[in-house]
């Protein structure tokens, strides 16, 4: 968990905990436990600054991020208006791979997915940014519990399309560069 300020300083006044939904960071399967807490969601909005709430983000491994995206796109009927026409044959061929599909990728398709988008781009003005195992002792620090086995994942992708190899994980983390920073400095920092 990485905070902005400290929790303390976060948590001295009585204010409201508020969600920013970051696109296939497990963000449906955190929406359906807030919900039950009636923690507010912002959804796919970016966060705006205000001292009346503690916004938080859920963020994963961006390779892990972008193969998830694929493989749930991948998974729906058709395209969508943001990806690549020239990648549409995809849709009708289940046997072509990720790998294949990415190393036909430029960067600038890579990042123009919708609402997608960069790690970098979903943390502006979050206050704490965590990865989904923290989710519990966050919500325990703000006075939320729950049973963790009542809830269970919502919207996992099928994995039909192989894994992503080496090379393609080198290009990913070039182009989702700035995204491994805030990564690697959120799985480093102790809660």
């Amino acid at each position: 968990m990485y905070s902005i300020r400290p929790l303390k300083e976060l948590t001295s006044d009585k204010k409201e905990l508020v969600f920013i939904h970051t696109p296939k960071c497990g963000g449906s399967y955190v929406s359906s436990i807030l919900s039950h807490l009636k923690i507010t969601n912002k959804g796919h909005e970016q966060a705006i600054l205000d001292k009346n709430y503690i916004y938080f983000t859920v963020i994963r491994d961006p390779v892990e991020r972008f193969e998830s995206l694929l493989n749930y796109r991948l998974d729906e009927k058709k395209p969508r208006d943001d990806w690549p026409k020239h990648l549409s044959y995809v849709y009708d061929d289940i046997n072509i791979k990720l790998d294949e599909i990415i190393s036909k990728m430029t960067d600038k398709e890579i990042l123009g997915f919708s609402p997608y988008r960069t790690i970098n781009y979903w943390i502006k003005n979050v206050d704490i940014i965590i990865t989904l195992d923290n989710l519990p002792k966050l919500l325990e620090h703000f006075g939320y519990t729950y049973d963790i086995s009542f809830f269970k994942p919502i919207n996992v992708s099928n994995k039909l399309r192989g894994k992503i190899n080496q090379n393609n994980k080198d290009r990913l983390q070039n182009i989702f560069y700035d995204d491994f920073k805030i990564y690697n400095m959120v799985i480093n920092s102790a809660f």
